[in-house]
C-alpha cells in the first residue's frame, strides 16, 4: 500500500489538518487523542457506522456525543429500527461493539431495507485489536467480512497493524500517517526485573500521595497484588463485567466495568488500554505491569498497547512506567517458521475439506475431523483463509521473542516511541520464587521446605539490603515461617520434619525459656540455690512453681527438674528418703 505523510504541529486536532478521513484509508494518526472519532462522529458527509474495540468506550463517547446511537449489551435490533425510521437531525451516527455490528446492526439494517454498504461511511477505530484480539476475542473479527462490502470506510489508530489481507491491495487502500513536527514522544522508565511485586511495592511507597494508574490484563494478579500489599481499602479495579462479578464473589467489591471515580491505587485490565477517554484534575503516575512467569496473556506491545495505555489521559500524565519481567523458556516461532507451519496445517485442512462426502454418515465424520483441528481456528464461516487470524498468530510470537531476555525487551522499546530510561534490577528472590510458594501453599510440608530454602537464600545475602526487604515481605505473608527460621533455624527445622504443629510447639518452648531464664528469674534462682546445694526435688519444685506465678509467666507445663536445668547442671540423688537434687554448675553468668 501507498503511504502518504500529513504533517502536523503542536496544538493542532487532526480537523485542523483534515477535512474528513478519506474513504479506503488506513489513517495512522501517530498521536492519541487528537480527534480522530470525533471527526467522524461529527463529519456532515454521511451517515457512519463507528466500530469502537469495548464498551467504555461507547459509553464514554454516549457522554460526549448524545446524539450517537450507541450499540452494545442492552440495545435491541428493535430499538435500533426505531432509531434508523425516526427522524433525525443531521445524519445517522451508530456506535458499537464488533459483536453489535454483526448480531443488531446489520439485521437491523437489512429489516428496515437501509442500503447501509451504500450509504454509511464504516469506521473501525482503534484497528489493530482486529488483530490483536481476535485470536481470544473471536467475534471481534465479524464485522471485517462486511466492511469490504462498503463503498466507503476507513481503518484509524495512533498505533495500527497494517493488515496482510489482500483485499486492501486489491480495493485501493492506503496508509495515511500523521507526523507531528514536534517532540511528541513519552517519558517512560522501563524496569527489567526479575522480582515484579518488589520494584512495584518500592514504587507503591514512594508514591503514597500519588494516584496511580497500573495496567495488568490480569484480574487474579491485581487482586493478588492488592491482597499482598494491604491496600483493599485504597484501590480500585476496572474489567470486565464478567470479571467484575468474579472479584465481588471474592469478597472484594471495589471494582467496576465503567469508569468512575478513581481511587489511590487503580487498575484497568485490557478493556481500558485504548481508545477510552480519562480526564483527571491531577496527571497521574502511570504504570504498565507485565508479569510473564505468573500471567503469561498480560505482556504487552511496547509499539501499540504501552502507547495506547498511556494515552488514556487526555491532560497527560506524571511519570510513566513499565516494570515487567522475562523469560528465556518463553517458545516462539520465527515468521518463516510460522508461516511455513500454517501453510501445511492448511493443506491439510483444505484437503479433507474437499474430500467429497457422498452420504451423511462420512459428511458427519468429515465435519467431526474439521472440527478436531487446530486450524479451524484460522479459516473464515466461508471457508477461506483468515488473514487476520494469521497477523495475529504472528503479532502474538513476535511479542512473545521481546520478552524472552532483557536485552530482546529493551531492542524491541528502541523503535517505539519513547524517551526511555532503563533500569535492571535483580533480586535474590524472583518472581519464578513467589510462583513456587503459590503452587505448593496447599501442601503445607511443601510450603515450608519452600520458604525455608528462600529464607536461606536471603540470609546469605545478609549484606545486601534488598535482602531485608525481601524478608520483610515474607515475614508478613509467612510469619510464623519466618520466625521459626530466625529462632530455631533451618537445621532444627529439618529435624522437625517441616512439621507445623511440631515448629510451633517448639518456638513456643523456646518462648517460654526466654521468659524462664530472664534477668529477675536468674537473680531469684541464684539467690535462693547454689553450686554444691542438696535439696528435696519437691522444694525445689514448689520453689520454681511459685516464682513462675509472681513473676506472671505464661506457662502451661508441668514443673519439675527440667525447669531447674535451665538455671543449673543438677544430678539426682536422695535426701532424708526422699528424692531430691545435687545443684551443680550454673548454665547463666548473673
Amino acid at each position: 500500500m501507498l503511504e502518504y505523510l500529513i504533517k502536523i504541529d503542536s496544538g493542532q486536532y487532526l480537523s485542523d489538518v483534515l477535512s474528513l478521513i478519506p474513504n479506503n484509508t488506513i489513517l495512522n494518526k501517530t498521536l492519541t487523542g487528537c480527534g480522530a472519532t470525533t471527526m467522524e462522529i461529527n463529519a456532515p458527509r454521511n451517515n457512519s457506522i463507528i466500530i469502537e474495540p469495548n464498551v467504555p468506550v461507547i459509553i464514554g463517547k454516549k457522554q460526549q456525543h448524545p446524539f450517537l446511537m450507541p450499540v452494545y449489551e442492552g440495545t435491541t435490533i428493535n430499538d435500533l429500527k426505531d432509531y434508523l425510521v425516526g427522524e433525525q437531525d443531521g445524519y445517522h451516527k451508530i456506535i458499537t461493539t464488533p459483536e453489535g455490528f454483526d448480531k443488531k446492526v446489520i439485521p437491523a439494517m437489512y429489516e428496515t431495507s437501509t442500503p447501509v454498504y451504500d450509504d454509511y461511511f464504516l469506521l473501525f477505530d482503534e484497528c489493530e485489536k482486529t488483530i490483536q484480539d481476535v485470536g481470544y476475542r473471536g467475534d471481534i473479527y465479524l464485522p471485517v467480512e462486511d466492511f469490504f462490502k462498503f463503498k466507503n470506510k476507513a481503518m484509524v489508530s495512533a498505533t495500527p497493524i497494517i493488515p496482510s489481507d489482500p483485499r486492501f491491495k486489491e480495493q485501493g487502500f492506503e496508509i495515511l500517517k500523521i507526523v507531528p513536527t514536534y517532540e511528541h514522544r513519552q517519558p517512560l522508565t522501563l524496569c527489567i526485573t526479575n522480582n515484579t511485586v518488589a520494584v512495584l511495592r518500592k514504587l507503591l511507597n514512594k508514591l503514597q500521595n500519588e494516584t496511580i494508574c497500573i495496567f495488568l490484563n490480569s484480574t487474579d494478579t491485581a487482586l493478588n497484588l492488592i491482597q499482598s500489599f494491604g491496600i483493599q481499602e485504597q484501590s480500585k479495579i476496572f474489567c470486565s463485567e464478567k470479571s467484575v462479578k468474579k472479584l465481588k464473589r471474592l469478597n472484594f467489591p471495589h471494582v467496576s466495568d465503567s469508569l468512575g471515580e478513581l481511587a489511590h491505587v487503580n487498575i484497568f485490565t485490557s478493556r481500558f488500554y485504548s481508545a477510552v477517554d480519562i480526564y483527571l484534575d491531577k496527571k497521574p503516575h502511570v504504570i504498565v505491569l507485565s508479569d510473564v512467569v505468573r500471567a503469561p496473556y498480560s505482556i504487552i506491545d511496547p509499539h501499540t498497547e504501552v502507547i495506547q495505555a498511556i494515552g488514556r489521559f487526555r491532560n497527560g500524565v506524571a511519570k510513566a512506567y513499565h516494570i515487567a519481567n522475562t523469560c528465556d523458556q518463553l517458545q516462539c516461532f520465527s515468521k518463516d517458521k510460522l508461516e511455513y507451519r500454517l501453510e501445511n496445517e492448511e493443506q491439510m485442512y483444505m484437503a479433507i475439506a474437499g474430500i467429497q462426502a457422498p452420504n451423511e454418515i462420512q459428511t458427519e465424520c468429515k465435519q467431526q475431523a474439521l472440527n478436531g483441528m487446530g486450524y479451524k481456528r484460522f479459516v473464515t464461516r466461508e471457508g477461506k483463509r483468515n488473514y487476520f487470524m494469521w497477523d495475529n498468530a504472528w503479532d502474538d510470537e513476535k511479542i512473545r521473542g521481546y520478552y524472552r531476555l532483557p536485552a530482546t525487551l529493551h531492542e524491541a522499546y528502541k523503535t517505539a516511541p519513547f524517551q526511555l530510561v532503563v533500569y535492571n534490577l535483580k533480586y535474590p528472590i524472583t518472581d519464578e520464587d513467589r510462583l513456587r510458594r503459590e503452587k505448593v501453599y496447599l501442601h503445607s510440608k511443601k510450603l515450608w521446605q519452600e520458604v525455608i530454602r528462600q529464607l536461606s537464600i536471603l540470609k546469605a545475602k545478609n549484606c545486601n539490603p534488598e535482602a531485608t526487604f525481601l524478608i520483610d515481605e515474607l515475614g508478613d505473608e509467612f510469619n510464623v515461617m519466618t520466625k521459626a527460621f530466625v529462632i530455631l533455624g533451618e537445621k532444627r527445622i529439618e529435624e522437625l520434619g517441616y512439621n507445623r504443629r511440631n515448629i510451633e510447639a517448639a518456638l513456643q518452648q523456646m518462648e517460654e525459656n526466654r521468659l524462664l531464664t530472664s534477668e529477675k528469674m536468674q537473680k531469684a534462682v541464684y539467690t535462693r540455690f547454689h553450686t554444691g546445694d542438696i535439696v528435696e526435688t519437691a522444694e525445689v519444685n514448689a520453689f520454681m512453681k511459685r516464682l513462675i506465678t509472681e513473676n506472671g509467666i505464661p506457662f502451661n507445663g508441668q514443673v519439675d527438674k527440667k525447669v531447674i536445668r535451665l538455671f543449673f547442671e543438677i544430678e539426682d540423688c536422695k535426701l532424708r528418703g526422699n528424692r531430691g537434687l545435687r545443684f551443680g554448675n550454673k548454665k547463666h553468668v548473673f
